[in-house]
C-alpha cells in the first residue's frame, strides 16, 4: 500500500495551488509589473514650500537652493550613512600636512547652455558663494588655484572635519556667466546647470516646469521627459487631488494623519529623517536689552515648562520623536539617555522666580502658517507657568526674512531644521559660523565654541563622534535653543512613481533615477 503524504505536506501544497490559482487570474498589469526602470512620462507633482528665488545664488534660501536641485548640481552627494560620493567631481585629495584640498573634476560635462564645466567654472561658482557669504569657513580660503581644465586645489589657512560639506557639497554649480550676462533679475526666475532637467518655466506661487536634459553627463538618464511642480500650501486639497490621482507626488507633507490615511488608501509613502524642530532664543541680539531671554534660568524654564512627548504624541501619532537634545537618536552625535531637563512645571516657576519673573512676563513666539498646532502647544505649556505667549503666525516670505535674514526676530521663533544622516548639522545650524542660522541672535558661550572647534579639528571617526556629542552637551548645558521634537516627512505617491526622495534628507534628490510605470 502506498503510503499517505504527512499532513503539513499536503497543506503546503494546497496552499502552493492556491496560489498559482491567483496567479492565473490576477490582471495583466499585475504580472507585467517590475522594477526595471521605464523610460518617459512628466511627473506632475505638489509642494507645500515655493521657491521666491530660482537661481540667484547669493540671495538663495533653503526653498530656494531645494528647489534647484534637479538643475543645479552638487559636486559630492551623500550615501546612506552620510558618507561623500563623487558626483560632479571624479575624486579629491586632502592633505593635512599642506592644508589643501585638491579637486579633480569630472570630464565631459557640460551645462545646459553647451559651456563646458571646467575648473574655471567651478572657480567661478566658488567665488560667487564666497562674496555672499554662503560658504560655511570660507574665511579659511586663502587661495582658489585653476591647477589645469579639471583639476582646482584650495588652500586654505585651517582644515577642519567640516570641509568637504562646506567646499563640496554646499556648493550647488549654475553659471555664473549667464548671471553676469544676463543680470539678477534674469536670475531670480531662470537657471542654467549641469543637472539631468532645465528650467522650462516658472510663475511664483504657482509652478516650475523642468524638462529633460538630453544631453546629461549620465548615460540614459534621466528616465522621466519633464516634472512639473505646483504650489499646494493646503494640505486638505493636495490630499483630495493625490486620491483623485490628478497628482502623481506630492512633497514635503508633515500631517501623520493624512500621511498614513492615504498610505492605508494605497498610495505609496517614502519616510523622510524629519526636521528638527526647536525654540530658538533671541539671546544675542534683542530688540529690548533687557529681554528674559538673555538670563539661562529663563531659558531653562522655558524647557523645563514644555512637555514634549505629549506634543509629540498629539501632533505625531506615533511617527514624532521627543527630543532631549538637539539631535535625534539616530544622529551619530546624540548622547544616550541624556534629558538633562524633563518636563517638571514647578521646577520652571522656580527658576522663573529666582530670575526675577515670580508672575511671569510677556514674549512673542513667530512660527509659519503651517506650524499653526505646534505654535498653540507651545503656547498653553508656557502660559500655564506664567510666561504669557503672543503667537505671531506668519507667511513663508515674513518668516524667511526674519529667520534667515539680518532682519531677525523679537523673542522666540519656532524653527525647523535640516538633519544630516553624518551629524554634521551640528555645524551647518548650530556652529561657530553657521550656513542656516548665521546672523548671531542665538547666544553661543565660550565653552561651546571650544567644543566646536574641539570637533572641527578632529578627523578619526570616533574621536569626532565623541567631540560632537561634546557640542550636544554643552549645547543643553547653557540652554543654547529649546528642542522640542522631530517631525515625520514623507513623500506621498501614487503606486507607479519611484523615487527615493526624501530618505536620505530633503536637501538631496538623487532625481535622475526617478521614474513612473505606464499608468
Amino acid at each position: 500500500m502506498k503510503a499517505k503524504a504527512p499532513r503539513h505536506i499536503l497543506c503546503t501544497r494546497l496552499a502552493l495551488v492556491l496560489l498559482a490559482c491567483l496567479l492565473l487570474s490576477a490582471p495583466i498589469s499585475i504580472l507585467a509589473s517590475s522594477t526595471t526602470p521605464v523610460r518617459g512620462g512628466v511627473l506632475k507633482g505638489m509642494r507645500v514650500y515655493f521657491p521666491t528665488n530660482l537661481g540667484y545664488v547669493p540671495e538663495w534660501k533653503p526653498t530656494d537652493f531645494i528647489s534647484a536641485l534637479p538643475w543645479a548640481e552638487r559636486l559630492v552627494y551623500w550615501d546612506q550613512k552620510g558618507r561623500f560620493v563623487p558626483n560632479l567631481l571624479d575624486s579629491w585629495k586632502i592633505d593635512p600636512k599642506t592644508k589643501t584640498i585638491t579637486f579633480f573634476l569630472r570630464k565631459g560635462v557640460r551645462f545646459h547652455d553647451g559651456s563646458a564645466f571646467d575648473a574655471e567654472s567651478l572657480r567661478q561658482n566658488l567665488e560667487l558663494n564666497l562674496k555672499s557669504g554662503r560658504i560655511l569657513e570660507g574665511e579659511f580660503i586663502k587661495s582658489i588655484e585653476v591647477m589645469d581644465r579639471y583639476a582646482l586645489r584650495l588652500s586654505l589657512s585651517e582644515l577642519t572635519s567640516a570641509a568637504m560639506l562646506n567646499y563640496a557639497f554646499n556648493v550647488q554649480i549654475v553659471s555664473v556667466p549667464a548671471i553676469e550676462k544676463n543680470g539678477v533679475d534674469w536670475a531670480r526666475t531662470n537657471g542654467i546647470g549641469t543637472g539631468p532637467f532645465k528650467l522650462l518655466d516658472f510663475k511664483r506661487d504657482t509652478y516650475i516646469k523642468y524638462v529633460r536634459n538630453d544631453n546629461y553627463w549620465r548615460a540614459g538618464r534621466p528616465f522621466l521627459d519633464g516634472i512639473e511642480l505646483y504650489f499646494f500650501p493646503d494640505p486638505m486639497t493636495a490630499s483630495l487631488k493625490m486620491e483623485a490621482k490628478e497628482m502623481d507626488i506630492w512633497m514635503d507633507v508633515g500631517n501623520v494623519n493624512i500621511i498614513l490615511d492615504l498610505q492605508r488608501k494605497g498610495l505609496k509613502v517614502n519616510w523622510g529623517p524629519g526636521m528638527l524642530w526647536a525654540l530658538l532664543p533671541n539671546s544675542n541680539k534683542p530688540r529690548n536689552p533687557s529681554s528674559p531671554l538673555a538670563d539661562k534660568k529663563v531659558r531653562e524654564a522655558i524647557e523645563y515648562a514644555i512637555d514634549r512627548p505629549a506634543i509629540a504624541k498629539a501632533l505625531g501619532f506615533g511617527q514624532y520623536e521627543a527630543l532631549t537634545q538637539i539631535v535625534p537618536s539616530f544622529s551619530p552625535a546624540y548622547i544616550p539617555n541624556f534629558n538633562p531637563r524633563p518636563y517638571d512645571p514647578g521646577k520652571a516657576k522656580k527658576l522663573l522666580a529666582e530670575a526675577g519673573y515670580p508672575r511671569g512676563f510677556e514674549i512673542k513666539l513667530l512660527a509659519q502658517n503651517t506650524a499653526r498646532d505646534a505654535a498653540t502647544a507651545v503656547q498653553t505649556y508656557l502660559e500655564a507657568v506664567g510666561v504669557r505667549t503672543t503667537v505671531d503666525l506668519a507667511d513663508e516670505s515674513r518668516y524667511a526674512a526674519a529667520v534667515f535674514s539680518p532682519e531677525g526676530w523679537e523673542d522666540l521663533v519656532l524653527a525647523a531644521s535640516g538633519i544630516h544622516p553624518s551629524g554634521t548639522d551640528l555645524f551647518q545650524h548650530w556652529g561657530p559660523k553657521p550656513l542656516t542660522y548665521r546672523f548671531g541672535f542665538i547666544k553661543k558661550t565660550p565653552q561651546y565654541l571650544a567644543a566646536c572647534e574641539r570637533a572641527l579639528h578632529t578627523y578619526d571617526e570616533q574621536g569626532l563622534r565623541r567631540a560632537m556629542q561634546e557640542i550636544v552637551r554643552k549645547a543643553s548645558e547653557d540652554a543654547m535653543v529649546i528642542p522640542l521634537f522631530r517631525s515625520a516627512q514623507a513623500v506621498i505617491m501614487q503606486p507607479y512613481v519611484y523615487t527615493e526622495y526624501p530618505k536620505i534628507h530633503v536637501i538631496q534628490w538623487n532625481v535622475w533615477e526617478d521614474w513612473m510605470e505606464r499608468h
